[in-house]
């Protein structure tokens, strides 16, 4: 995260508002100075939530190039990794039906040979080892087939411009994995960032149901809460098609909104919603209605994702205090961020939920400041709201 800028700005910080409105457009403003200076986001959309403060702020920038238009405040966008808590709350689902355990064998479940390779460290195959919750914390050693954690190893991310008419299955995320990459410890060892782990776990929610993950998706999640215009992306549609089309997906300086070979992003994020959406999902999430209270609270871990962000069970959680000690202590935010500059989290202490999209792959620390900035003025908002 560039955190230059942020630190300088921190000695003369200021959040200081007469008014709930005066913070509500200083949130909209620093969203929108965000995006401005964004290296190379076209566009954006920002909504900030919160039933206790009484806030619900919207805003949009920048333009929608396949049509010319303004960016829309309703625009559906890539969520990018964000999509790890579908896939987390799926399997949480057949945890609670009893149809399987956080304990389980991946590979009992799904056999030996797609497990093969996969967890072979220093000559041994640990595979018989790796259980559900190895997966979903990222502790199970297996290489993130995405973003190669080795030296001058091979990505598919690099595959995505290369090829970009090429359709990924599942498995063929896996076996680049398994023919290209090496696993990075035991299982149970350290943390290592993985979307193989992921795929792994859309095909244990395909095995156990009998079903497609885009299927069990739309049944278990996005039907029973509403989100109309969520789906799978290049895998289903939306019960509500928008007129609107994808918002812009920026690999560097790269334009690959109309690429096939963004189908290699599946049970690790390959869902396109909106934040109206993104928000019924979490406020499901969060009170219990997707999945038990006590489920959601179990996630959240300790394990160091980088400075200030923590891994638990599919749930990030991120404490800015930690990213620099001139920082000023800020309460936790749980959820999760994506490779696209996006961000779903919630602050229990301010009850406020930030979804954000800048679809980008280089302005994620910028994302990451603009909610820093958001919180300084949620805390500012929920002083006056106390005051009255």
């Amino acid at each position: 995260m560039k955190l230059t800028y942020l630190i300088t700005s921190l000695l003369f910080l200021n959040c200081g508002i007469s008014s709930i409105k005066e913070g509500e457009s200083k949130i909209e403003e620093k969203f929108l100075s965000t995006f401005k200076n964004a290296k190379y986001s076209k566009a954006a959309t920002l909504l900030v939530h919160s039933d206790s403060l009484g806030i619900h702020i919207k805003s949009s920038a920048g333009i929608i190039e396949s049509n010319s238009s303004k960016t829309s405040l309703e625009q559906p966008f890539h969520i990018a990794s964000i999509g790890k808590m579908f896939t987390t709350v799926l399997i949480l689902q057949l945890v609670e039906s009893g149809k399987l355990s956080l304990g389980d064998s991946v590979r009992k479940i799904l056999g030996e040979e797609i497990v093969k390779n996969l967890f072979v460290y220093e000559g041994k195959d640990h595979s018989k080892e790796v259980t559900i919750s190895h997966l979903l914390s990222h502790t199970s050693g297996v290489a993130d087939y995405f973003e190669s954690t080795e030296k001058n190893g091979k990505s598919v991310l690099e595959e995505l411009t290369k090829s970009p008419e090429k359709f990924w299955t599942p498995m063929d995320l896996i076996q680049f994995t398994q023919n290209n990459q090496k696993a990075l410890t035991i299982p149970g060892g350290k943390f290592h960032y993985s979307d193989t782990g992921y795929v792994l776990l859309g095909l244990v929610i395909e095995k156990i149901t009998q079903k497609k993950y885009e299927t069990v998706l739309q049944e278990n999640i996005l039907t029973p809460l509403g989100m109309t215009h969520s789906y799978m992306y290049l895998r289903s549609e939306p019960i509500d098609k928008s007129q609107l089309p994808v918002s812009s997906m920026m690999l560097g300086d790269k334009d690959v909104t109309t690429y096939k070979s963004i189908s290699a992003d599946w049970a690790g994020g390959g869902i396109i919603s909106t934040t109206e959406d993104l928000l019924l999902f979490h406020k499901a999430f969060i009170t219990g209605k997707i999945v038990a209270n006590k489920s959601y609270l179990s996630l959240i871990g300790t394990n160091k994702f980088m400075d200030g962000i923590y891994y638990g069970l599919g749930l990030m959680t991120v404490r800015f205090g930690d990213m620099s000690f001139l920082m000023p202590k800020t309460p936790d935010l749980h959820g999760h961020s994506g490779l696209l500059s996006t961000l779903l989290f919630y602050s229990p202490d301010y009850d406020s939920y930030v979804i954000a999209n800048l679809g980008s792959t280089e302005d994620v620390g910028d994302s990451f400041e603009m909610m820093f900035w958001i919180m300084q003025y949620l805390k500012e908002i929920k002083k006056i709201k106390e005051s009255k």
